[in-house]
């Protein structure tokens, strides 16, 4: 039979604890218990806080320095201040125009087929190599078909014991 447990010692001893609808009682925690089963800064800490420093350090680095990248891509990007007229208003912005005269055209041309006959050259020079490679693949597997063991068993254990 269960005893019963006094007031006084449910008070100091026993708490009562409820977990996702389990309610049960367990012996109260002292904080001073607690304090002896933390562990104290080992060197593994200590190694595993300065990586995570050092971590951080980097990745604050690396965002500083895309920061600069984009406000000077920014810079490029934006058109420079207008010079104000002898009227004092600024002058509407108009939209940027390049201008190429018919030579220049004729060079840009003349890069792009150029550029084009160098990919054509690479895709025909990737052709051969794969077809060289299919020829080389398909005389390895025809050596390994011929090998005798995928003969009889017999035929293999004469090769085998001669």
């Amino acid at each position: 039979m269960a005893r019963p447990i006094r007031p006084d010692e449910d008070d100091a001893v026993w708490e009562v604890c409820e977990d996702n609808g389990f309610v049960y009682k367990r012996r109260r925690r002292h904080l001073s218990s607690l304090v002896e089963r933390l562990p104290a800064d080992s060197a593994e800490e200590r190694r595993r806080n300065h990586c995570l420093i050092t971590i951080r350090d980097r990745y604050h680095r690396e965002l500083e320095q895309w920061e600069d990248l984009s406000a000077s891509l920014f810079c490029l990007a934006s058109p420079p201040p207008e010079a104000t007229s002898e009227a004092g208003t600024s002058s509407v912005a108009s939209p940027p125009s390049f201008h190429l005269s018919p030579p220049a055209i004729d060079c840009l041309i003349l890069e792009l087929e150029t550029q084009e006959a160098t990919f054509r050259n690479i895709s025909d020079l990737c052709n051969c190599v794969d077809l060289f490679c299919e020829a080389q693949e398909d005389r390895l597997t025809q050596s390994l078909l011929d090998l005798p063991i995928w003969g009889s068993p017999r035929a293999l254990m004469r090769s085998l014991c001669h």
